[in-house]
């Protein structure tokens, strides 16, 4: 039976949600209900300041864990059944583009996003559009796996998206990750399990300890750069980072990065930065030491699948980065607590 309201937090613009009840539609759709969904960095930028992408009014939310309310029959002829839990890809590509022509869906010239141009996950229900669907973005997921780390599975594949995208060998290498929320946590996980030594640069002691007792081989509270820059030089042996990865909005970041890259390096700018903030940066770092800096965004449905799988077989520990649990009326709180840094991740789970 088709529910007749739709219990939404409603992003009317920066700093305003409005709790509505919305009307339910299922054309050209599939509906899922909705029973987890993570507050992003991301979801909090486009809170406080708007973001280019957003089209209020909107409910925001893309880091979901829903249960699909029929029988799903999906392009690659997997059947999901009713009742199923599952996590949902972001993507609305155009499937027209020469990057959808060759599955990289996540590059589409003309992509609309769950939660940013079409309505997401702080709602009791969701609507998936039918391009989502002909990508296969609907994933079922194991029985194995809470509610509360389904959701987190997607920035997970972002985190891996990075690694896969560029293909770097990081085994014995020293791999430095700037930025202690998270993602960083997150970033910290994978090279860990790629066998890298892994630095974590931070600026909030309680994150920096939990990322010690997740298996950082060191951290470094970041208070003085150029302290920083001569521990990290000294702990690698003068060998600087063989990837960095920026997985903080802080501008600052890529001039950090780029001082403690070592020679025939990567530097990845993972995280978005304000369109306000202006990067100056010495391009001599990278001519001379022969330095790589580039980006990755986002993931496809196939990198979710492997991501999904990676906390299934339990090798990527997602629950214990999840500190705060509300319901979809507390959202305001949700994202006060995720503004003020409280904590890692906050999920809205009472639907």
């Amino acid at each position: 039976m088709l529910p007749q309201k739709n219990h939404s937090a409603v992003f009317i613009g920066p700093k305003n949600f409005q709790i509505k009840d919305l009307p339910v539609s299922r054309k050209d759709c599939i509906l899922l209900k909705t029973l987890s969904c993570a507050v992003c960095g991301y979801d909090v930028r486009a809170f406080k300041e708007g973001h280019k992408k957003v089209r209020p009014p909107i409910v925001l939310g893309h880091e979901i864990c829903a249960r699909t309310l029929d029988i799903l029959r999906l392009p690659n002829d997997q059947i999901i059944p009713e009742g199923r839990r599952v996590i949902v890809s972001p993507l609305i590509p155009c499937l027209n583009c020469h990057h959808c022509s060759a599955g990289h869906f996540n590059s589409c010239n003309k992509l609309n996003e769950i939660g940013s141009s079409v309505n997401g996950g702080f709602a009791n229900y969701i609507n998936i559009p039918q391009n989502n669907i002909l990508i296969n973005g609907i994933i079922p997921i194991s029985n194995n796996i809470h509610d509360d780390e389904a959701s987190l599975i997607e920035p997970l594949s972002c985190c891996l998206n990075a690694h896969l995208n560029f293909n770097i060998r990081i085994r014995d290498e020293f791999v430095i990750v700037i930025g202690d929320g998270p993602i960083g946590l997150i970033h910290l996980q994978i090279s860990k399990l790629y066998g890298a030594k892994t630095i974590v640069v931070g600026k909030i002691p309680s994150r920096l300890n939990e990322a010690k007792s997740i298996g950082a081989d060191m951290i470094q509270l970041n208070n003085d750069p150029e302290e920083s820059i001569r521990t990290i030089w000294d702990y690698t042996y003068e060998k600087g980072g063989k990837l960095i990865i920026v997985a903080t909005s802080n501008p600052e970041a890529l001039n950090l990065a780029l001082k403690i890259a070592g020679k025939n390096s990567l530097i990845n700018i993972f995280a978005g930065i304000s369109k306000n903030k202006t990067l100056r940066i010495d391009p001599n770092l990278l001519h001379y030491n022969q330095i790589t800096l580039g980006g990755s965004f986002s993931s496809t449905p196939k990198v979710m699948k492997k991501a999904m799988g990676l906390v299934h077989e339990q090798k990527i520990n997602l629950r214990r980065l999840i500190t705060h649990r509300f319901s979809l009326d507390e959202i305001d709180k949700a994202f006060s607590t995720s503004e003020g840094y409280s904590g890692l991740r906050s999920v809205i789970n009472s639907f």
